[in-house]
C-alpha cells in the first residue's frame, strides 16, 4: 500500500479502467457527463481516477474534455480487501439498501443468496436487480474513495455457495454467544440471513463446519436491512478489516 498524497480525499473522484501512468483514455459516458455538465470541468483540469482494481491516479482532462491523460499513480493497494458479505435475498428492493451501504466499506465481494426463508418468486429475473446494485457499487467506489470496486454476484443457493468457499472462515450473524476468534486469516466471509433468519436445517449445516463462527450483533433484534451494516461495523471495530 502506497502512502496517501495531499488532497487525496479532497477532490471529486471518477472511475475509469486505466492501468498505468502516461496512458490516455476516455471517461465512461456517465463520468464524462458529470465532469462536463455538472462540475463544468474544462480541458487542462486535473481529476482523480480510481480504476476499481487497486489503483488511484491523478489525471488531466485533454482538449475534448471527455478524455484524460494519466499523470501519476497516487495510491496502489495490490490486494483486494479480505472481507466479503453474503446476504440472504430480501423482499422487493429491501436488499438494495444494505448492499449499497456495504459497498462503501472495504468489502471486496457481495454474494446474494437464496435460502429457506429468502424472499423471491418463481421465475424471478435478477438482471435488473444486479444492474442497479452494480451501479450503486460504482457510485460507492467514488463516494467512499476506495481503490477496489465491490463485486456483486448473481443470486445462488446457500449450500452451493458455501461449498465453493468452504475453506474460507465464515462469521455467521446469528443470535447466541460470539465465538469469532481474535486471530484469523485475512480472508473472512460474513453471512447475514433474510427476514426470519436461517432455518434449523441451514444452521445445522453451517454450524457443523469447523471454520464457521457465530458473530454476535448485540442483545437487540435487528431488521434484516440493518443487520449487514451492523455486522460489517462490528468486524471493522475489531481492527482487522
Amino acid at each position: 500500500m502506497t502512502p496517501l498524497k495531499a488532497g487525496f480525499f479532497d477532490e471529486t473522484w471518477f472511475y475509469a479502467p486505466v492501468e498505468r501512468t502516461g496512458e490516455t483514455a476516455a471517461l465512461p459516458a456517465e463520468e464524462a457527463r458529470h465532469a462536463l455538465r455538472v462540475l463544468r470541468l474544462k480541458p487542462g483540469d486535473e481529476i482523480v481516477v480510481s480504476n476499481g482494481a487497486g489503483s488511484v491516479f491523478l489525471a488531466r482532462l485533454t482538449e475534448d474534455g471527455a478524455r484524460f491523460e494519466v499523470l501519476e499513480r497516487m495510491r496502489h493497494d495490490p490486494t483486494p480487501p479480505g472481507l466479503c458479505l453474503a446476504l440472504g435475498l430480501l423482499k422487493g428492493r429491501d436488499v438494495e439498501d444494505p448492499v449499497e451501504a456495504a459497498c462503501e466499506f472495504p468489502v471486496s465481494e457481495v454474494f446474494l443468496l437464496q435460502t429457506d426463508h429468502s424472499s423471491e418468486f418463481g421465475g424471478q429475473s435478477f438482471e435488473h436487480l444486479l444492474e442497479r446494485l452494480r451501479h450503486k457499487s460504482l457510485v460507492a467506489l467514488k463516494q467512499a474513495k476506495k481503490t477496489w470496486l465491490t463485486r456483486i454476484h448473481p443470486p445462488q443457493k446457500l449450500r452451493a455457495w458455501r461449498e465453493l468457499h468452504r475453506e474460507i472462515p465464515l462469521a455467521l450473524a446469528h443470535p447466541g454467544p460470539d465465538t469469532l476468534p481474535s486471530s484469523l486469516a485475512a480472508a473472512l466471509h460474513v453471512l447475514v440471513g433474510p427476514e426470519g433468519g436461517f432455518s434449523n436445517d441451514e444452521l445445522e449445516y453451517l454450524l457443523g463446519q469447523e471454520n464457521v463462527y457465530r458473530l454476535s450483533l448485540g442483545p437487540t433484534r435487528l431488521r434484516a436491512i440493518h443487520a449487514p451494516v451492523a455486522a460489517i461495523g462490528n468486524l471493522m471495530g475489531r481492527g482487522r478489516w
